[in-house]
This record gives structure tokens, C-alpha cells and sequence, in this order.
């Protein structure tokens, strides 16, 4: 059986872009020479544009979302937001995960673009902090990373990762805990901002106490953990609780009381990190309502960025018990 003729068949063979070939047939502007070439590729193989992709592109209520991963605790939540706020508007959504994919991320952007849409949500990685072919798009609105002239809703990382590790490190030297230093664990495919945040906020707040920083090449891979080895009386800060979840099989794994010979905090709040033993001392985004808005702008075609907000959760993990 022969495989039908698709619009990526025709920008390949044309080596032109899909964008060009989506806009001819959708009636958008294509220079005379590209319209030559694709109505004598469409007529010699007989192509028909598919019917449920022309369908979309004829809709102006679809919204995409793109994001490193959708199965992820903290997208999930962000995703909830933003169904709400598209099923109150009688909008569509779109989504594409891009497993950190440069390259898929670009694609994915340009292909909502093509499609009329509202506009499109990306979960800033750090390819989108570094890419500059999004600074030509519009309707283009970036979540959790404050990047210029974009409308962002962003957390405030600074100020919870200072209270954070303010706290806990101060609670600690009250409690008279015998700690003698600090490590930040983090995946290394996740935004460089929050790293750099949490490195000088270690050094300003417990300038005396030597720390270090651990990347892990797939957080989500338990043989990434094996390379950890945990320390007596060491502190862990990690870069999200799923993370510090993690550490928690690793210290049972060495024999090791979280509470008392280690201490493990976390950043994100799951669902289920207050059912921890010990609980997990972290701290909760609002994630949802970060979704819910970042669709309410594009319904309103509000350019403008805002701040999210914080909330410590002091628990068990960080107490000298």
C-alpha cells in the first residue's frame, strides 16, 4: 500500500518550511515562487490536505501547551489550571511534551503558531531562556522563568529558595544540630536559574559551611541515585520533592535517620510529601492558579508578566527529632 503524501512530505521534497506549506493551504500569504512549486508537487501526487487537521487550523479557540514533561507533579497542576480556565472560555488545548528536546520544543511552537491558534503556553526550559526565535513570535506566553519581552508568570524562586534554606538552616543551629555541611542535588536538564540561586544563597547564609552541588543526568531513573552516597550529619536540599523522595530510599538503603542523622528539604509540596516518615519540610508554588491565568491572558491578550507566590512547609525532614 502506498503511504499517502503528508505536508512534511512536501516541505522536505520542496526544501521549504512546513510553516510555508501549512499557510498555502489555510489561504496565507506564500511568495509566487513557493505557490508554483507546491501546486505542481500537489497535482502530480494528487494530494488532499487531511480533514481533521484542516478542521483545526480553521479553528481560532485552540491553545497549545508544550512542556518538558506532561506526566510531571508540578505540570499536572498547571495543567488542571489551565483546563479550567479553557473549558470556562469554550477553549481548546493542544498538548505536546518535548522529553527536553531542543529541537521538539522549536517544532512544537512553530507548529502551533501555524495552526491560528489563541496562542501557545511553553513550561520555560532552558532552551526557551536561550532561544532567540522566539522573540519573533506572539500570543506567546512562558511559564515558570521570567524571560524578556514575553509575557511570563514566574515564581518567586529568589525568595523561597532564601526562606527556605534560611529557615532550615537556622532552625537547625537552634536545635543544636550537628551539622557539617550542605548539598544541593538538582537534574541537570532543569532550568540553570534555580541552581545558580540556590548556590549563592548557600554561600550568603552558611558562608562558614562547606557545600556542594550534585547534577543527576535523569532524576526520574532510580540508577541516577546509586552514585549518591549520603553523609552523616549532612544537610540535603534538592531541587524538587520528588527528588528528596529519592533520598529517602537512599538513606533506609545506608542505614541513615532522616531527622536526625541527615536532614533532606524538598521544593514543589506533592500531594503525598506530607505523608512522608518524616514528614518532607519544602515549598508549594501555586501552580495551578499559574495555568488558569497564563490562559486567561491569551483569552484577553494580557501581555503583561506577573509574580507568582510561595508558601514554606516546615515539617519533620528538616528537625533535629
Amino acid at each position: 500500500m502506498v503511504q499517502k503524501m503528508t505536508m512534511a512530505d512536501i516541505s522536505k521534497q520542496l526544501g521549504i518550511s512546513k510553516m510555508t506549506v501549512s499557510r498555502y493551504f489555510n489561504g496565507g500569504y506564500v511568495s509566487e515562487e513557493n505557490r508554483v512549486k507546491i501546486d505542481a508537487i500537489v497535482k502530480e501526487n494528487h494530494y488532499t490536505p487531511n480533514k481533521f487537521a484542516r478542521s483545526i487550523r480553521s479553528q481560532s479557540n485552540i491553545i497549545g501547551f508544550i512542556a518538558p514533561r506532561i506526566e510531571s507533579y508540578t505540570t499536572s497542576l498547571v495543567i488542571k489550571g489551565a483546563l479550567a480556565a479553557a473549558n470556562e472560555s469554550n477553549a481548546r488545548m493542544l498538548f505536546h511534551a518535548t522529553g527536553f528536546s531542543h529541537e521538539s520544543e522549536r517544532q512544537a511552537v512553530s507548529e502551533f503558531n501555524g495552526l491560528n491558534a489563541l496562542g501557545t503556553i511553553v513550561i520555560a526550559s532552558k532552551h526557551s531562556v536561550e532561544e532567540p526565535f522566539y522573540k519573533k513570535l506572539e500570543n506567546l506566553i512562558f511559564i515558570g522563568k521570567a524571560i524578556p519581552d514575553h509575557c511570563c508568570l514566574y515564581y518567586p524562586e529568589q525568595a523561597a529558595i532564601t526562606a527556605l534554606v534560611s529557615h532550615t538552616i537556622h532552625q537547625l543551629q537552634q536545635q543544636q544540630a550537628p551539622f557539617t555541611a550542605i548539598h544541593y542535588i538538582y537534574d541537570a536538564r532543569m532550568l540553570s536559574s534555580r541552581t545558580q540561586l540556590m548556590q549563592t544563597t548557600l554561600a550568603y547564609i552558611a558562608p562558614t559551611l562547606p557545600h556542594s552541588l550534585q547534577a543527576l543526568a535523569d532524576s526520574e531513573q532510580k540508577e541516577a541515585y546509586q552514585s549518591i552516597t549520603l553523609k552523616s550529619n549532612h544537610v540535603y536540599f534538592c531541587a524538587t520533592d520528588n527528588i528528596a523522595i529519592r533520598l529517602y530510599r537512599r538513606a533506609k538503603e545506608q542505614h541513615l535517620k532522616i531527622g536526625h542523622d541527615i536532614w533532606v528539604i524538598g521544593i514543589g509540596d506533592y500531594d503525598y510529601s506530607d505523608l512522608l516518615v518524616p514528614s518532607l519540610t519544602t515549598v508549594a508554588f501555586n501552580y495551578y492558579q499559574m495555568g488558569y491565568q497564563a490562559v486567561k491572558k491569551l483569552i484577553k491578550r494580557d501581555s503583561s508578566s506577573c509574580e507568582g507566590q510561595f508558601e514554606l512547609k516546615i515539617r519533620e525532614s528538616s528537625q533535629f527529632i
